[in-house]
């Protein structure tokens, strides 16, 4: 296939330089993180305020639900390097990189959840061993809820290894195959309760229903490098025109989509299989990621958004300890400030940096003790042994 702008391994004067990728990647990477913690502290918000329709929290809550996970599985197959592997090398990559963390950050929520319940008898109904045991079995977190996303990309990575075979590299094929499986995932998820029958948490195991919407995004993330859109608009008028353009069009349709929805919220939620209607879900995904994806290239990425960035893993698995705490201190302040939109945002923005902050000791400490256990089972720590050669 021929683009008017130079494809991958064609050598350009335009090609930028392999660090100015990582540094936007990373700063994308970093605003998706950030809109991950905003968004469950609205959604707590919303919430308390019984998901009403039309409250600044909600709004903000549906605006942010309409393509931050999608965006993930956008960089995660912008990342993605098309090359054959050993079905063994790659289901030991993926599971050390994707499973044990998840794995890990689930135990550390069990954890804390003991010390704060007090060891009493409804967290053992609720951990018994067996159900512990199903829920991973079935790639489900049994005490994490928000590593949900590490199991369904273990999925969509699987998914594509299978695939490889028959599209490759060929961006006409892969988003064929993104096509179809969007609308497989999509119809699924709409008849999620037909399939509740199904052994194995039917459609759902290992986030299969959701897999296949996730799947459809990563295929546009490998097309974006394919095509080399960052090239294009990295350094010329086109990223004015990207930002402009993706920005407005998300602001405008993402309150359009009023379903059907599979949850019981008026609001895309890709965990639940949820997605609203199917062409407005579609468009604002995409054009909210490349939101994001384009801002990556007007604000440099300092220390603080590359470290963001390049922690994105470790901040997903302590999210659920920060979003817990939120509602206390919101029924504390008071429904009532939350009226206003500003007072949503300032809270919201306050408690993701006080978030990220606080996490800096702890991210430092799992580098320095414990990096094979958040997704670098190449190294080698001082506490256990190198998991991967």
């Amino acid at each position: 296939m021929r683009f008017p702008f130079p494809v991958v391994g064609q050598s350009s004067p335009a090609q930028p330089p392999m660090t100015a990728r990582l540094a936007w990647l990373d700063a994308a990477k970093a605003y998706g993180m950030f809109l991950v913690y905003y968004g469950h502290f609205v959604e707590r918000i919303s919430d308390l305020q019984g998901f009403v329709v039309g409250t600044a929290a909600f709004s903000q809550y549906k605006f942010i639900y309409a393509f931050h996970m999608p965006l993930f599985f956008i960089l995660s197959g912008f990342v993605y390097k098309d090359r054959k592997q050993k079905f063994s090398s790659f289901l030991t990559h993926r599971l050390l990189t994707r499973i044990l963390p998840a794995i890990f950050f689930n135990l550390v929520a069990v954890c804390i959840q003991f010390l704060l319940a007090g060891g009493g008898s409804g967290f053992y109904e609720r951990y018994q061993e067996t159900n512990v045991l199903l829920d991973f079995l079935s790639g489900y977190p049994f005490g994490n809820f928000i590593t949900w996303f590490l199991f369904c990309l273990f999925t969509v990575e699987l998914l594509n290894y299978i695939a490889r075979p028959f599209v490759k590299a060929d961006v006409w094929r892969r988003g064929g195959l993104a096509a179809l499986t969007l609308l497989g995932g999509y119809f699924i998820g709409l008849n999620s309760n037909t399939l509740q029958g199904l052994p194995l948490r039917g459609f759902d195991f290992w986030y299969f229903n959701q897999a296949l919407v996730g799947f459809s995004f990563y295929q546009i993330g490998f097309i974006l490098k394919q095509s080399e859109f960052m090239t294009l608009v990295q350094n010329s008028f086109y990223r004015y025109l990207a930002l402009g353009l993706t920005l407005i069009s998300t602001l405008a349709l993402f309150g359009l989509n009023q379903g059907p929805f599979a949850a019981d919220r008026s609001l895309v939620l890709m965990a639940g299989a949820s997605y609203g209607n199917l062409f407005l879900f579609s468009i604002t995904a995409i054009t909210g990621s490349l939101f994001i994806i384009t801002l990556s290239l007007f604000i440099p990425a300092g220390k603080g958004l590359t470290f963001v960035g390049q922690n994105t893993l470790i901040l997903l698995g302590l999210n659920f300890f920060f979003a817990g705490f939120a509602k206390p201190v919101i029924e504390k302040i008071g429904l009532s400030v939350f009226d206003n939109g500003w007072a949503v945002l300032v809270f919201c923005t306050a408690l993701t940096l006080i978030s990220f902050l606080v996490s800096v000791p702890v991210i430092q400490l799992l580098h320095r003790f414990f990096p094979q256990l958040i997704g670098k089972p190449k190294l080698r720590g001082p506490l256990l042994p190198q998991l991967l050669r």
